[in-house]
């Protein structure tokens, strides 16, 4: 079956060349101390059709650009897509209907090899000719062992070598790999203590293995040695990494979800080939592929909270961009800030924005590094060399904003015809300000609260941390869902202004009540919770803290609270509060020359659209409404998170309640919260007491502020 698809966009991209960035930091491994890509692409766009849900692997053969598609009814097929034209076509191979393709790959002689999820479960390996008759089977029940079989699922790979070798990787507690000759025959298996990510082949014709490094946060590729049935010696540390894949004029090709770098045989270290959000690429479920010609092909999805994944095929060739450009500097971008800086970069035709980040996201970033980073930031900053656009996201609004350097983005939206307060969240907006000005502008958000059965607070008629301790002291230490001393503290430290007087560049951190805070935050410490991200509630727990994020978190609390659910949001002084979470933070530079173009950037974070393909809460009220109705019918992203699928209009109304009465918002200093809570760290091991640890605090939280001022 072939389907025509028509060309979306054709945009010219430029990446800089050789010169290097305007900003340097002496941090190993981060994205600051790098030149700018030498290549210049532009990027012809192609709608896949809509029925594709999933893709789990991209090969280039011929000018056609291979993949293996799954729909949403579980049906899965082998597709080829013309990178010329566009044209999509299923390819037929004989096999049945109720069998899954789960990987493919092309042996040397064009025959294709493919690893199938059967109709009883089982796994196997097949084998078809260039007219895609079915022409070899092997049964890997024999090969592989019953507990991977049974635990799998989907997640198995497959890769092929120069020679013709078959790899098979599964994906399960560990890696495992199971080599085959071209015939089929079983080899070898060896096994690796990573995480699987997937498999590749590399330029060289090595079958190459990335999984997760020893401290789980970045990951190594591994190659196998055919001959000697092991792994090769020489293991490539990657760093930081979304995808891997195979290349041609490079040896392979590493995506760290924001740069795609390039790697030569033997090579350590990757070059930067082009910078993602530049080439107006969606960031989901990336694959890619290098032509001979040196042309890119991407594979990538667009997020929606009321939808499936929908993807598109981007063809990249050289080309040269005359937009204006913008600049934009992030400590380390989400996912979801570089998407909306490639959205606004596929769609716009005067402006560019120059995402710049200091390190990639999810890299493990030392203490050290970090702050290295933010005083070359502030360093800049101070001889002039403001970005248009930053994102505050874990830098101090107050700081910054009690300098001038950022704009009041309530003029922009007053002034902007397209934008009406009414239709958003207002109460956002004001906890987001600062002296009655907004610093910043973000798409969605999480609000952080506390959350219990109503007779377990029955009788009480606020929410302090006294009451708090009262629950403590009935139910035991370990009560609260999601919460230790250490991350009850930080909480705190996020949302409750009290202790810091920016204006005055004042602390007040020896106070009795900050001291009845550490006491209160050393009493819990000792619980086996280790603070956010717990996702089991047992029956031991009387209160939960979360962050809400989504509707299924309400429908998950008021299933465990036989719906007595009750709010008691974090516990202060005057009652209790819920906070603000912000998706993002993105604000424009009170000295930039290019302000209006700024802002035709930082408002599409409003728009309607974009919202609802944020990955929280939206603001905007239409698309808040859209995303929670499609979680009440079962279709939103979320649906994980609960295993019924669905969440009630009950549990859509709660959600807009809770939204619609926050008042604060988060706002973190991670330098300074790591100097209390190192301090802390002190109190909670008994070494000093409440009132010694407070004094220390107070000492070196007020030479900090005062360096800021």
């Amino acid at each position: 079956m072939e389907v025509a698809m028509r060309k979306k966009i054709r945009r010219i991209i430029t990446i800089l060349g050789t010169a290097a960035m305007i900003f340097t930091v002496t941090a190993c491994g981060n994205r600051m101390d790098t030149m700018q890509p030498a290549a210049s692409y532009v990027a012809d766009f192609f709608d896949i059709p809509d029925t594709v849900t999933g893709i789990e692997r991209l090969l280039l053969k011929d000018d056609m650009a291979y993949m293996c598609c799954l729909e949403e009814d579980g049906s899965s097929y082998l597709a080829a897509m013309d990178i010329d034209d566009g044209k999509f076509l299923k390819q037929d191979l004989d096999v049945d209907a109720s069998v899954s393709l789960l990987d493919f790959g092309f042996a040397p002689d064009n025959s294709i090899w493919a690893v199938c999820l059967e109709k009883a479960g089982g796994y196997s390996l097949r084998k078809f000719d260039n007219s895609g008759s079915q022409v070899q089977s092997v049964d890997l029940a024999g090969v592989m062992d019953t507990p991977v079989i049974s635990a799998v699922g989907r997640d198995l790979n497959l890769s092929i070598d120069i020679e013709g070798n078959i790899c098979v990787a599964a994906k399960g507690g560990n890696t495992l790999v199971y080599l085959f000759d071209n015939n089929g025959r079983f080899l070898f298996s060896l096994d690796y203590d990573g995480n699987l990510m997937t498999t590749t082949t590399t330029a060289g014709g090595q079958i190459g293995i990335c999984a997760t490094s020893s401290d789980r946060m970045n990951y190594d590729l591994l190659t196998v040695d055919m001959e000697r049935q092991e792994w090769s010696k020489d293991k490539i540390y990657l760093g930081a990494t979304t995808g891997l894949y195979g290349g041609v004029n490079k040896d392979f090709y590493r995506f760290d979800s924001s740069v795609l770098y390039g790697y030569a045989a033997g090579a350590q270290e990757g070059i930067p080939v082009l910078n993602w959000s530049d080439m107006g690429l969606g960031t989901s479920e990336v694959h890619l592929g290098e032509c001979t010609d040196g042309r890119f092909v991407v594979l990538a999805a667009s997020s929606n909270q009321t939808e499936v994944l929908s993807y598109e095929m981007t063809v990249l060739t050289k080309g040269v961009d005359e937009r204006e450009l913008l600049s934009m500097v992030s400590l380390t971008a989400t996912p979801g800030l570089v998407q909306a800086v490639s959205d606004f970069n596929k769609t716009n035709d005067r402006y560019k924005v120059e995402l710049t980040e200091y390190f990639p996201y999810a890299q493990n970033v030392s203490n050290e590094e970090w702050d290295n980073a933010i005083l070359n930031l502030n360093t800049r900053i101070i001889s002039g060399d403001m970005p248009d656009i930053l994102d505050m996201s874990n830098l101090s609004v107050q700081i910054y904003q009690s300098k001038g350097l950022l704009e009041d983005l309530y003029r922009y939206m007053e002034n902007d015809p397209e934008i009406r307060t009414e239709d958003y969240f207002e109460n956002v907006f004001e906890a987001i300000s600062l002296d009655g000005k907004l610093p910043y502008l973000t798409d969605g958000a999480a609000i952080s609260t506390m959350l219990a059965g109503a007779d377990v607070v029955e009788g009480n008629n606020g929410w302090t941390i006294q009451d708090l301790e009262k629950v403590l002291d009935t139910y035991g230490a370990n009560s609260i869902n999601n919460l230790s001393g250490a991350s009850f503290l930080k909480i705190m430290l996020q949302t409750d202004g009290s202790f810091i007087d920016w204006n005055l560049g004042k602390c007040s951190f020896d106070s009795p009540e900050f001291v009845k805070m550490l006491e209160f935050a050393g009493k819990i410490q000792g619980s086996s919770q280790n603070g956010f991200g717990g996702t089991e509630m047992s029956d031991s727990y009387a209160a939960a803290y979360e962050a809400v994020l989504s509707v299924y978190h309400i429908t998950k609390y008021r299933n465990y609270y036989n719906g007595n659910l009750k709010f008691l949001g974090l516990p202060g002084d005057g009652g209790e509060y819920h906070a603000i979470k912000p998706e993002v933070k993105v604000g424009i530079s009170s000295s930039s020359p290019r302000k209006e173009g700024a802002w035709e950037f930082v408002r599409t974070l409003l728009t309607e659209d974009h919202q609802m393909s944020c990955m929280m809460l939206p603001i905007h009220r239409k698309a808040f409404d859209k995303v929670t109705q499609a979680a009440v019918e079962g279709k939103s992203i979320w649906t994980w998170i609960y295993e019924d699928g669905k969440a009630t209009k009950e549990d859509a109304e709660l959600t807009k309640q809770l939204l619609n009465s926050a008042a604060y918002v988060e706002n973190d200093n991670q330098t300074l919260e790591a100097l209390i809570l190192e301090e802390a760290g002190e109190y909670f091991s008994g070494a000093r007491s409440a009132r010694e640890t407070a004094e220390r605090i107070q000492s070196r939280a007020s030479l900090y502020i005062n360096e800021q001022m």
